[in-house]
């Protein structure tokens, strides 16, 4: 089953084909669109009666009931008992069920490799950690592959048909670094990892990948527009509007990482050039110079689109974190008293395990979320 969910429409898509539907779209593809649609409404409420989710669709009682019968049948969702209300016929909950899919997360990082399996409700179901020392990218593709055969090996078929890919995070790196053709070299060998265990593979930049993360499980569960930023070995990022990621995982894509600012002397320079290392952000007059350099960039961001949200994350210690966004909101104030009451700026869910968990979250937005694609302002290799 591995590649589609069974049932009487295919849930996801192919990355070649547009996920949005228009009334002109076959039936098939507006199931497949309902379903998803579905999905997510479930994933962001928790649980939802076939009624309610009629409500939130506007879908008919007799399509939602439809719908939700052919999840279920799916192993996608589960029906809890029914609930009797005050008035009226008792309500059937329908909830995700963890067993109904689950995806590979795979975190390149500078240090360190760390694998994940997620279940459908976020659920880390195992994991390993590879160091990197010494070791080539094809050595980790080598460990990763072996980890990922151990891990399948306990699962009987059923579950084995249920793993719906392997998305791949790997650290932006400096970003004068990343060039096509290192990119390429990346690409290929990840994307062979994917061919020999026979799984549809994501490949990210960690910024693109922790965003995704924080899409389904973070603040942006219930926010679907913001401006997202990632410190890690650099700075990367972008918007997030409407559900969708805007920004790319090298140099010459979107990114807010390119916006000028103030640097450390005064002169202009890209934002991300401020981060020479997350290790190294803790001294006080670089911490200083990025989080007015961010101020300026989510000012930018904020006064031109109407973003009302900005989130920071990254591969920090919390309290780092945490003094960014308290000196970014001061910076802020500076500029524009006026728009600091208005831009909300907070901290991110991230850390070097939720890294993993947004890789795993690639081909579970591609296959199960409404517009499942990255955009195509963002760089995402992909192979079936």
């Amino acid at each position: 089953m591995t590649g589609h969910i069974p049932g009487t429409t295919v849930l996801r898509r192919h990355p070649s084909e547009q996920a949005s539907f228009s009334l002109g779209s076959n039936q098939v593809g507006l199931r497949a669109a309902n379903e998803r649609l579905v999905l997510s409404l479930i994933r962001t409420h928790g649980q939802l009666s076939k009624a309610q989710i009629a409500e939130l669709t506007g879908l008919t009682a007799q399509t939602a009931s439809v719908i939700a019968r052919s999840l279920v049948e799916a192993g996608l969702l589960v029906a809890g008992a029914p609930v009797r209300g005050k008035v009226g016929q008792p309500f059937v909950p329908l909830s995700l069920h963890a067993a109904g899919a689950m995806f590979f997360g795979l975190h390149v990082g500078e240090r360190e490799a760390h694998l994940v399996l997620v279940n459908f409700t976020g659920l880390v179901v195992a994991e390993r950690r590879f160091s990197l020392e010494g070791r080539t990218l094809g050595d980790v593709a080598a460990l990763a592959r072996k980890a990922v055969v151990d891990i399948r090996s306990d699962f009987d078929a059923e579950a084995n048909a249920r793993l719906q890919g392997i998305g791949i995070a790997v650290a932006a790196g400096r970003h004068e670094a990343q060039s096509a053709p290192h990119l390429a070299e990346v690409d290929e060998t990840l994307l062979a990892l994917g061919r020999q265990l026979h799984l549809a593979t994501y490949i990210s930049s960690d910024a693109v990948a922790a965003c995704s993360g924080e899409l389904i499980y973070g603040l942006g569960s219930g926010v679907p527009s913001f401006a997202y930023l990632f410190i890690g070995d650099s700075l990367g990022g972008g918007l997030v509007q409407n559900g969708q990621i805007h920004f790319a995982r090298d140099a010459a894509g979107l990114g807010i990482g390119k916006v000028p600012v103030p640097g450390l002397d005064g002169a202009t320079v890209p934002l991300w050039t401020l981060v020479e290392h997350p290790d190294a952000i803790s001294d006080e007059r670089r911490l200083a110079a990025l989080a007015r350099g961010i101020a300026h960039a989510v000012y930018s961001v904020s006064v031109t689109i109407g973003c009302e949200l900005a989130v920071i994350d990254g591969l920090l210690p919390p309290a780092v974190r945490r003094r960014i966004v308290v000196s970014v909101k001061s910076e802020l104030a500076r500029l524009d008293a006026g728009m600091a009451a208005k831009l909300a700026i907070r901290e991110g869910t991230s850390e070097r395990r939720a890294v993993s968990l947004g890789a795993a979250c690639l081909p579970l937005v591609d296959r199960f979320f409404p517009q499942a694609e990255i955009s195509s302002g963002a760089t995402l290799s992909r192979s079936d």
